[in-house]
């Protein structure tokens, strides 16, 4: 795995857990509300002072609750959309879900076009590696350049497995300059 896959793991990773955090912590919160429906006044845009209301805010949300979902909450309350959190929280929910269903871009480039039963052993090589069904979107190309082989990119992953490729390293091995 190159240096730039591995780090685009571990943001993906970091991303979700965070994500998903936010998103327990706001639940918290959203069950504070709908066990005292009286919280929901007291806590947005009214007679009293943000200052005030603030504190009440932060006893609604998890003590080790981020400062974005503390930010959150004081922005629903300013604009007495409070009420919203369980909304927010289900919307949220549902955007992490279609992230991760998206469907995955895999290009194949071949020097010669595949033959339709080539393109059936791929898709069904391909999914079963990645654990998918249908979630892989496939698009060949067709590259003479390449001389012969495959070279397959599924989303930011690349194997190159051409010929041109394979001659490359090898003139680099033994030290072959052009020119």
């Amino acid at each position: 795995m190159s240096t730039e896959d591995r780090a685009r793991s571990y943001a993906e990773a970091f991303y979700e857990a965070a994500l998903e955090r936010w998103i327990a912590a706001l639940d918290a919160a959203s069950g504070v509300l709908a066990r005292d429906s009286s919280l929901l006044d007291r806590a947005q845009v009214g007679q009293a002072e943000f200052s005030a209301r603030r504190s009440l805010l932060d006893s609604m949300a998890p003590a080790d609750a981020d400062p974005p979902v503390r930010n959150l909450l004081y922005a629903l309350a300013q604009h007495g959309d409070l009420g919203m959190l369980p909304d927010i929280t289900v919307a949220l929910r549902a955007r992490m879900a279609q992230t991760a269903e998206a469907a995955t871009r895999v290009e194949i480039v071949s020097a010669l076009p595949l033959t339709e039963a080539e393109k059936a052993l791929l898709t069904e090589k391909l999914a079963a590696d990645a654990g998918r069904g249908s979630g892989l979107e496939f698009q060949y190309r067709v590259d003479p350049a390449i001389l012969g082989g495959l070279i397959i990119r599924v989303g930011d992953k690349l194997i190159d497995g051409s010929v041109a490729s394979r001659l490359a390293a090898m003139k680099q091995a033994l030290g072959v300059t052009s020119g």
